[in-house]
């Protein structure tokens, strides 16, 4: 009887812990989606940061807000206004 107990206890225990990963992997997953279509918004993934100056024209990377111009270069405002071009 207590073995019953301990494999009911336990089926019990796993699936609890399932869905608190699901519910977990669906908020991070939202969370990746807001900051992946607002380009104003940190990130420190640079694979996003790349996808969003693509979409966007423009992405807060490490607190850094980097614009490409029309003609294609990759540049960001210093702390004087002064446009750095990379």
């Amino acid at each position: 009887m207590t073995y019953l107990l301990t494999i009911l206890l336990t089926i019990v225990f796993l699936v609890c812990v399932i869905c608190f990963l699901l519910s977990f992997y669906k908020n991070s997953k939202k969370e990746f989606d807001i900051i992946e279509n607002n380009p104003s918004l940190l990130t420190k993934d640079y694979d996003q940061h790349v996808r969003r100056l693509n979409i966007f024209r423009s992405s807060n990377y490490r607190g850094i807000t980097y614009y490409f111009s029309k003609k294609g270069g990759l540049y960001y405002y210093s702390k004087d206004n002064v446009r750095i071009y990379m």
